[in-house]
């Protein structure tokens, strides 16, 4: 089990951060109910998660966890936290599929080298994944634990982000990447199905006007994140 290091980024929202080589962070929100997961990092994870959660103030029950896509770092501990918490896992109707029925990314794919990746991707990892029932479904605009749900696809079909509203913090999952001090779509080649769609969403992260952003890898783009965001366009 990895050591979960609890990373404040806003008034409601800290990472958990699960892995020190290539990180991976799930977000808590903090809600009036207790707390609402932004994914369940991979399988084996998720008593990490747990602890972190219980190092927190009461409530701290995870009433929900969001899966932003169906990568194996993203959905791996859900079915544990689902069992543990008895939290509803939701994602959004596109991904759902690809999460609850195993269905391969590489179906998605909009070129060789990303459908050659994603099937190797999907035997060696996507297929290790525990069970996971999917309780509902989310959609652009719908409101969870102050959360305002956008659609971001690209690197997945059906990847969404999330908005706090109060904290002005975007959650853009995988929609940015921010490793080794560069930001960009992944940090590993042919992981997203469609990088034309990827563009298009990092366009829209930028519009949704928001300049503190937490991406799922890396460190959180704090006050300047449109800006940079505009210059990585702008070098593509």
């Amino acid at each position: 089990m990895p050591v979960a290091k609890l990373r404040p980024i806003s008034s409601h929202v800290a990472a958990i951060d699960l892995h020190a080589q290539f990180q991976v962070a799930v977000f808590l929100v903090r809600h009036e109910h207790g707390l609402l997961a932004i994914d369940a990092g991979f399988p084996g994870w998720a008593y990490a998660v747990l602890t972190a959660a219980q190092s927190l103030p009461e409530p701290n029950r995870i009433t929900h966890v969001v899966l932003t896509h169906a990568h194996s770092d993203h959905v791996g501990g859900a079915g544990i936290l689902a069992t543990e918490c008895g939290a509803e896992i939701l994602c959004s109707e596109t991904e759902r599929p690809f999460i609850e029925d195993g269905r391969s990314l590489a179906t998605a794919a909009c070129s060789l080298g990303a459908k050659l990746s994603l099937t190797l991707n999907h035997w060696t990892q996507q297929r290790k994944v525990p069970p996971v029932k999917i309780t509902g479904t989310v959609a652009a605009g719908d409101q969870i634990g102050g959360l305002s749900v956008v659609e971001m696809p690209g690197h997945t079909p059906g990847q969404i982000a999330l908005v706090h509203e109060r904290d002005r913090l975007v959650l853009c999952a995988d929609a940015l990447f921010n490793v080794r001090g560069q930001i960009g779509y992944d940090p590993a080649p042919g992981v997203t199905a469609d990088i034309g769609a990827a563009e298009q969403s990092m366009r829209r992260l930028a519009d949704i006007g928001v300049d503190d952003v937490a991406p799922s890898h890396g460190p959180a783009l704090l006050g300047d994140a449109r800006e940079r965001i505009a210059q990585f366009l702008e070098r593509r």
